[in-house]
């Protein structure tokens, strides 16, 4: 491990101030992806800015209809939250298959972003509920949609001297949302593939109104996927319709052959999940929200 300078600011100006001041610098959110790069010196650091001590980046909120996440917040302050398990209970299951106890007890939500994993587990739930995030600097703060936040393993749009503050999605009614995850095993696992749907239906007709289907490790980052969403908006559930777009999504797809897997592999198993995920957002929204 290379040698670098060590800050724990306070505030967000003091972090404004260390980044402009260290133009090598890395960010510390959870570390737990952080302390494996330097210790492997897969990254050298002139200056590592610890964010922990910046406690108004932490929580879960409830504010004007938006779910709001601190990018400091723990996957398992996530796993364990009230808010998401009742309204974003595939973000709370996402969260939960993170890693080991340990490592969701420190990482965090923004931190996990900023890594920009193609794998990262609740990042295509978040996509699938309509995610916004906001990134701050010291001259400006905008808001993206979280899909385009990433442009490749490790690559962000991020711009030197900017970092996650929060990320936000819309509460509706009507709407279900499901996560699945195929992994080598049940725990510790980085996923082979994972997917996200989400479904929001008019309650009085039960027409499909919105469908938003997102996949993790079948891409260089996480993708949405439009194909088998068109084919669900304006109509009515059936399973056959649900198998046709599940099918869309795998065509529409152009996985990689890895360690962990064949790209023919991740196709099929695309089919699988995405069904899954669609069936369960169905069936969350007709029944535990009452359609």
């Amino acid at each position: 491990m290379s040698k670098f300078e060590y800050y724990r600011p306070k505030c967000l100006n003091e972090v404004f101030k260390l980044m402009a001041e260290n133009h090598g610098y890395s960010l510390l959110a959870g570390g737990t992806d952080l302390m494996v790069k330097l210790k492997e010196n897969l990254i050298k650091p002139t200056a590592v800015i610890d964010l922990d001590g910046l406690e108004g980046l932490k929580g879960i909120n409830l504010e004007a209809g938006r779910i709001v996440l601190g990018a400091l917040t723990t996957h398992t302050r996530l796993e364990q939250s009230e808010l998401i398990n009742r309204f974003a209970p595939a973000l709370a299951k996402a969260a939960g298959l993170v890693g080991s106890p340990q490592i969701r007890n420190k990482g965090t939500v923004g931190g996990n972003m900023g890594n920009a994993s193609p794998a990262a587990d609740t990042v295509p739930v978040l996509i699938a509920l309509g995610a916004e995030v906001v990134l701050s600097s010291k001259e400006e703060i905008r808001t993206i949609p979280l899909e385009e936040l990433f442009l490749g393993p490790g690559r962000t749009v991020l711009k030197p001297g900017e970092l996650i503050t929060t990320i936000s999605f819309e509460v509706l009614n009507h709407q279900g949302c499901s996560f699945q995850k195929l992994g080598k095993r049940k725990a510790l696992a980085i996923s082979v593939i994972n997917a996200s749907a989400s479904l929001e239906i008019e309650p009085e007709t039960k027409v499909i109104k919105k469908v938003r289907i997102a996949l993790g490790s079948v891409a260089a980052t996480a993708v949405r996927v439009s194909a088998g969403e068109e084919i669900l908006i304006g109509n009515y559930y059936s399973s056959e319709l649900i198998k046709k777009a599940a099918e869309e999504v795998s065509k529409a797809i152009r996985p990689i052959d890895d360690v962990r897997s064949t790209a023919i592999y991740r196709k099929r198993v695309a089919e699988v999940l995405v069904g899954r995920a669609l069936e369960e957002a169905w069936s969350q929204v007709t029944c535990t929200r009452g359609g």
